[in-house]
């Protein structure tokens, strides 16, 4: 399989949603410089931050720009407030994910991908032990989750940045719900969903290596090569896109529009960088809104 069909998934499931997978600033130097824009309009102003929800055991990326911006900053506004509760007891992703009577997940799939997902089911017994129950988009995600065995979310962007601003006494918002951002998958039609699972069996093998060149990618700021293995291989899934990228970017450039104009405050936001790649993005949305978007990392 060519890597930029592994990069879409792994994209997908990493910048999209996280929930399957004490804040001490780094002294060391940090060398990573993931993407990060100023976004003002007179007395107004947010940092526009690119994340990724896992990131290899130990890795460093806070910046000293990233760093001072947050420090800086009144409100924190996520993609969706409480992922960590979520990944802690998964409410959301089981009361959605689980359907009775569904089709095993063998009867789903193509005579190959049987293959792989018998040798992922050996690999990884405990995580996919009951996948038969769940739908195409959930056992996707399962089979993501568990393939990505060097990645975690512990000290990822969003664990990090919430704890900095809850230990300060700051808010934290949510752009969206847990609900809302697992039901855009809950709702794709099965072809969408059949997709998503089939991309995930075929990725699983390659998963470690295929997110280290993702990280190494964000880690550099290297928009050109995210938007070259993201968003043209997912231009062949419209709807995908549209369901999953173009629909979200609008609604969120619209409520940091409003948050903006009705709060006095600076908004330090986070979201997946692959909300923030092509002319749909967030900051390209807030330009055409007549914010001045500006990156500064």
């Amino acid at each position: 399989m060519a890597l930029s069909r592994r990069w879409r998934w792994g994209l997908l499931a990493a910048l999209v949603v996280a929930v399957l997978a004490g804040l001490a600033w780094e002294v060391r130097p940090v060398t990573a410089r993931p993407a990060l824009w100023r976004v003002s309009r007179g007395d107004r102003q947010a940092w526009l931050f690119g994340t990724i929800h896992a990131v290899p055991a130990g890795a460093r990326w806070l910046s000293p720009k990233i760093e001072t911006a947050a420090e800086g900053s009144d409100i924190l506004v996520l993609e969706a407030a409480g992922l960590q509760a979520e990944r802690n007891d998964r409410r959301v992703f089981e009361a959605l994910g689980r359907s009775p009577g569904l089709a095993p997940v063998a009867a789903r799939i193509g005579p190959t991908d049987r293959t792989r997902l018998e040798a992922l089911r050996r690999t990884s017994p405990e995580a996919l032990h009951d996948l038969d129950a769940y739908e195409s988009w959930a056992a996707a995600l399962l089979i993501g989750a568990a393939s990505n065995s060097g990645a975690t979310s512990d000290g990822a962007p969003e664990s990090t940045l919430e704890s900095l601003f809850r230990d300060r006494g700051r808010p934290v918002r949510g752009l969206e719900t847990i609900a809302a951002q697992l039901g855009r998958f809950d709702t794709l039609p099965e072809a969408d969903q059949a997709e998503l699972l089939r991309q995930s069996i075929e990725d699983a093998a390659d998963a470690p290596r295929a997110y280290r060149l993702l990280y190494d990618r964000w880690a550099a700021g290297d928009l050109a090569a995210l938007e070259a293995q993201f968003l043209t291989p997912l231009a062949h899934f419209p709807h995908l896109q549209a369901v999953l990228i173009d629909q979200r970017n609008a609604l969120w450039a619209q409520t940091i529009d409003k948050l903006l104009r009705e709060n006095r405050k600076t908004l330090f936001v986070a979201v997946g960088a692959g909300h923030l790649l092509g002319p749909g993005s967030v900051q390209a949305r807030l330009a055409r809104q007549g914010w001045k978007v500006v990156r500064v990392q």
